[in-house]
């Protein structure tokens, strides 16, 4: 028997999947056998209908499933008395992660006809992920929960919250095509977290509460955070190529740049580069997005002169588009968990289907 130790997995095949697929070798990434780059375009609804439910819908159950999640993204007064009460420093991540196990997952309204029944309690926890980071957001900047006009979509609800105006279509869609982005994306660790959790059969909050512990670290959601912190640490772009010379001389590691399995672009932050750019142009953020792209483009020619290449990842630059849409570095990676639980709760359920209970063994090397 081999005793090469993998302590990260690198290459290990642990499971199957049909939900995504990352091809790393020629960057891309496909969700139920449809392209990134295609289902970036699309709606959030129909895109969670497809992830979760592996179900195509039309524009007009698009519509009518979107104003579903908006109605059931309120929470139980129980739910809101729990939020009341924890202390403002607390991390959004953590807020999540807390509620998450005791998160009521019974529809308020039925839901769609068109969507399968036991998926009732994924979608349900999904709407209220979005209602959680809101609320807590209310609760931390404005000290009460913003009321909100009838009629608005799911993620103009958030977005309405945030900035305690009405968004713009242009916000909306936006932040439609980040949260598509980073919906799933195969055995990644908050991912498999899940699927350990759900392996000992355990329940789906507690499987969901597993993949936030996870995610919350800055080695996978929190880049997003890290990466906006990074360039405001370096302040302008002009000083950007020092920082990264003096970063790489000293191992740090650069947030955002780079990614375990892509070894070419990351399409998603091919499609995201351009955005965080017109949102960002002109506007106070301006300065940092350009920091940011210098500290990329120092990155490649560092790299190049050991004939390696590198590229911005997803997170590198969404926390840009973030900011341009109100919403401040703090919740970045909740805004994360809002829209990688539709994947979570689709692993689950593909686990489910053959489960066994995940027991790696471990070399013993102490007295």
């Amino acid at each position: 028997m081999s005793t090469e130790i993998n302590i990260g997995l690198e290459g290990v095949l642990v499971g199957a999947t049909t939900i995504s697929n990352v091809e790393g070798d020629i960057g891309r990434l496909s969700y139920r056998g449809k392209d990134i780059n295609d289902l970036s375009k699309q709606s959030l609804a129909a895109v969670i209908a497809l992830v979760l439910a592996d179900k195509e819908i039309t524009e007009a159950q698009a519509q009518t499933f979107d104003k579903w999640l908006a109605s059931e993204s309120e929470l139980s007064p129980v739910e809101l008395r729990v939020l009341e009460q924890l202390g403002r420093d607390l991390h959004p991540m953590a807020v999540l992660q807390a509620l998450a196990p005791i998160t009521n997952t019974q529809a308020r309204e039925p839901l769609p006809d068109f969507l399968p029944e036991h998926l009732e309690s994924a979608l349900v926890l999904t709407a209220k992920q979005s209602a959680v980071v809101r609320t807590w957001h209310n609760l931390c900047q404005f000290g009460a929960v913003t009321e909100l006009p009838e009629g608005l979509g799911f993620c103009e609800k958030l977005l309405y919250a945030f900035n305690r105006e009405q968004p713009s279509a242009h916000a909306v869609r936006a932040l439609e095509t980040v949260q598509i982005l980073q919906m799933d994306h195969s055995f990644n660790a908050g991912t498999f977290a899940g699927r350990v959790v759900a392996s000992t059969k355990a329940n789906l909050t507690a499987s969901v509460g597993g993949s936030l512990g996870a995610l919350s670290g800055p080695l996978h959601g929190g880049a997003d955070e890290a990466a906006v912190v990074m360039a405001r640490q370096i302040g302008s772009p002009e000083k950007a190529a020092a920082w990264v010379n003096d970063a790489l001389a000293n191992k740090v590691k650069i947030m955002g740049m780079g990614h375990r399995e892509y070894r070419r672009l990351d399409p998603r932050a091919g499609i995201l580069k351009p955005m965080a750019r017109h949102f960002c142009e002109g506007s106070q953020y301006q300065e940092l997005m350009e920091t940011l792209v210098a500290v990329e483009e120092a990155c490649q020619v560092e790299f190049a002169k050991k004939g390696k290449e590198i590229y911005a990842n997803l997170e590198f630059y969404k926390g840009a588009v973030y900011l341009a849409l109100g919403i401040e570095e703090r919740f970045f990676t909740s805004l994360f968990a809002c829209s990688r639980v539709v994947g979570w709760c689709a692993h689950f359920y593909e686990f489910n289907q053959d489960p066994r209970l995940i027991r790696p063994r471990a070399q013993y090397v102490g007295k």
